[in-house]
């Protein structure tokens, strides 16, 4: 009886599938708050993304099922796709890619009872995939999608042709758009709408701190960060917060360095620090933006995070990182009021699209 009554609920209830891609952290802590607010509607809500970004959402949200997916490989130059270098990546991990999406597509059905009636996707091409397959409507929510409709810049070593090859092989059709960014886009296109940045509510705790948060990305070298940790230790009037899987024991001994692997404190210590530096991630820059503090930014070589850092120069909103020394963090600080209060600006100014907004317009 108990199981008629759960299939009955199933097939009242909207049933929506949400794929984050599982690098980095900005799509997972994103995700989250949408699903947040998926969850006060009446929705069965199931997720698909990676081994270990599942653990985050059991975490968080200790009811709703997970499927597991894997990151596709693929590469690509200025021409294009590079199909015989995906093609060696899949042969040389023994990746069958049509036995495990089958798989896959038999999981989501097999947990609905049904079709999903939504799919969204943070840059999630698995789920997108079965969207095509099974023509259930798609909303790509994300900020990758925003390389489509810029300009692109010149920047050294990055283009975003790769960019958008991915976006346009990944996602090559959509019905809705929703782009977060932490900088203006205007875009003519009414499936698309551009939103401020989807982010957690973090009050901010600032009381003329003296604390900096520092965030080492996972995908960049130790060398590198080890020259910024030999900086910073001998700014003695301010005490470092450093974020990153990489073990820098040595530097623990200096008394304003604290070494932390990552984990529920950091968003404590960004609500509370005076400054951030950090990679070019455009999650965290937006979270930081959200509590008015300047930001320091050494980006990896990316186009997408050389991207956010020239927007953070542009804007005004901090510095961008050139050679990393203890007089170009001073430049910075005497700038810092400056910053500050350009931020403040900055939102009142651009910072006027809800994507709660958009969303709740999807359910009525």
């Amino acid at each position: 009886m108990k199981k008629n009554i759960r299939l009955k609920l199933l097939i009242s209830m909207k049933k929506i599938l949400v794929g984050i891609c599982g690098i980095g952290n900005g799509h997972i802590n994103r995700q989250i708050c949408v699903i947040e607010q998926l969850l006060k509607y009446d929705v069965m809500v199931v997720v698909a993304t990676t081994e270990d970004k599942k653990k985050i959402i059991n975490r968080k949200f200790s009811k709703i099922p997970v499927i597991l997916v894997t990151i596709p490989w693929i590469t690509c130059d200025d021409n294009g796709l590079d199909y015989k270098d995906c093609l060696i990546k899949y042969r040389n991990n023994n990746i069958d890619q049509y036995e495990k999406f089958f798989e896959f597509c038999l999981s989501i059905e097999r947990i609905f009872k049904s079709k999903p009636d939504l799919i969204i996707s943070d840059y999630e091409p698995n789920v997108a995939q079965y969207a095509y397959a099974s023509m259930v409507p798609l909303l790509c929510m994300e900020q990758q999608s925003k390389f489509i409709y810029l300009d692109e810049i010149n920047i050294k070593g990055a283009s975003i042709k790769e960019e958008v090859y991915r976006l346009n092989y990944f996602f090559p059709k959509y019905d809705k758009r929703i782009i977060s960014s932490f900088f203006p886009i205007f875009v003519n296109n009414e499936k698309v709408t551009i939103v401020s940045p989807i982010i957690p509510k973090i009050n901010s705790n600032f009381k003329d701190s003296k604390k900096v948060v520092v965030y080492f990305s996972p995908y960049s070298d130790s060398e590198k960060y080890e020259r910024i940790l030999n900086v910073i230790k001998d700014i003695k009037n301010y005490t470092f917060n450093v974020y990153t899987i990489n073990n820098y024991k040595k530097f623990e001994r200096y008394e304003n360095i604290n070494i932390h692997s990552f984990s529920d404190k950091f968003q404590d210590d960004l609500s509370s620090c005076s400054f951030l530096l950090s990679t070019g991630g455009h999650q965290l820059l937006s979270e930081s933006l959200s509590l008015d503090i300047p930001i320091y930014v050494f980006p990896l070589e990316t186009y997408e995070q050389k991207y956010n850092a020239l927007m953070v120069e542009k804007y005004n909103l901090g510095f961008v990182a050139k050679d990393f020394s203890c007089d170009e963090i001073n430049n910075f600080l005497s700038r810092y009021d400056e910053f500050h209060n350009n931020i403040i600006c900055f939102k009142n100014k651009y910072y006027n699209q809800n994507w709660e907004d958009e969303l709740k317009k999807l359910f009525d």
